[in-house]
């Protein structure tokens, strides 16, 4: 598959004339085929992936759908339901979710997923519990999906253990007075691989998401928070460090639907070799959204002369009464800095390092997490 030339009209008709996988015969399909069959998939000059080939991520998808292995390891504890999507009892979860959380036709290539989708897992947290961390290990295919529902006043923290896949979408809502801490862990990959996370957090809840992440040959995040209900509260983190040509672009958006909401996004990259890493931030406040307080910082370190770093943020703000600030920067490592640790007695790689680490500490809750995984050393 390697150099072939593909964009989403081409890839539509080959998939179409595959189908649909078997799997959840109960998941409504037909919005997914759908839009497929109106070959409404990204192309190569679509604004939304200018920095990221989606024609190499299309190969991987006509390349197959099936992994090695075999198993799904997901761990939680007694008083946490989760269903397999497999069994007809995860409609009944999909339901409790409400409407949709994220619009289809602004994530197209969800519908790929919905089409080839071969493993998943329906989640719910009961109303008032505050339960041990549930843990995605693994799940036994090329394309997840992940639906997670917090139900009023309970708490929970949700991990995802690095695993490969070619394309994964979580969903959870997060309902009145709920809190879900979701930690994503995305080792380094030699694979290409994308991603959605939609969220709907309702009033007084609380979504926190702590992503750190290493490069892969292709790394698509897409992230949605929708603050749906009064005084909803959404925090984004993430860290990442790129080396050798490993690439990595996350596009997030955050939504203010109702009053009184608060959003903070904090997220600190660091690019080496010859890798690319990008940012697309975007608050939108909706008409009627007043007193919502949302702020955006993206910082990035160019560790070297070839590595390239793309960051915008984006304000879209349709009510008066609001609180808003958006900042991104892109810089050089210091060697003022590195020369003051050298004074120190400390030799120039390590000097180095200890400035990496504690420019990422700003975007890192779980130090040794993160040290186990790569991010920092």
């Amino acid at each position: 598959m390697a150099g072939l030339a593909l964009n989403g009209a081409s890839l539509a008709e080959k998939l179409l004339a595959r189908g649909p996988t078997s799997y959840a015969p109960w998941l409504d399909r037909r919005p997914h085929l759908d839009l497929i069959e109106q070959r409404a998939l990204p192309e190569l000059r679509a604004e939304a992936w200018r920095h990221t080939n989606i024609a190499r991520w299309y190969e991987t998808v006509l390349a197959g759908t099936e992994r090695a292995t075999r198993s799904r390891r997901v761990e939680f504890p007694g008083e946490v339901e989760v269903v397999d999507f497999a069994d007809p009892r995860a409609a009944e979860l999909l339901v409790l979710r409400g409407e949709e959380i994220f619009r289809l036709d602004a994530q197209p290539i969800a519908a790929l997923n919905g089409m080839l989708l071969g493993s998943g897992v329906a989640i719910r947290v009961p109303a008032g519990t505050v339960p041990s961390p549930v843990r995605i290990v693994d799940l036994p295919a090329a394309y997840q999906r992940i639906l997670v529902i917090v139900e009023p006043d309970a708490r929970v923290e949700l991990i995802e253990e690095p695993s490969s896949y070619t394309h994964r979408l979580v969903e959870a809502v997060v309902q009145p007075g709920g809190r879900l801490l979701h930690r994503r862990l995305q080792a380094a990959s030699p694979d290409r691989e994308c991603s959605l996370v939609a969220v709907r957090v309702q009033a007084n809840a609380h979504y926190e998401l702590s992503q750190l992440s290493l490069g892969g040959d292709l790394r698509r995040n897409d992230i949605v928070a929708t603050l749906a209900g009064n005084a909803a509260n959404v925090t984004l983190r993430g860290a990442w460090r790129l080396v050798e040509s490993q690439h990595l672009d996350n596009q997030v958006a955050v939504h203010h639907d109702a009053p009184g909401g608060t959003s903070r996004q904090t997220f600190r990259g660091v690019a080496d070799g010859r890798s690319r890493a990008v940012l697309n931030g975007r608050i939108e406040i909706a008409p009627g959204a007043q007193q919502s307080d949302a702020t955006l910082n993206t910082k990035n370190l160019l560790a070297s002369d070839t590595a390239e770093v793309y960051a915008k943020p984006e304000l879209e703000i349709y009510a008066n009464d609001v609180k808003c600030s958006h900042g991104a920067t892109i810089g050089a490592i210091d060697e003022d800095a590195v020369h003051y640790f050298r004074t120190r007695g400390i030799d120039a790689p390590t000097a180095r390092s200890l400035f990496v680490r504690g420019f990422l500490r700003e975007a890192i809750d779980d130090v040794e997490t993160a040290r186990r995984l790569g991010v920092i050393q």
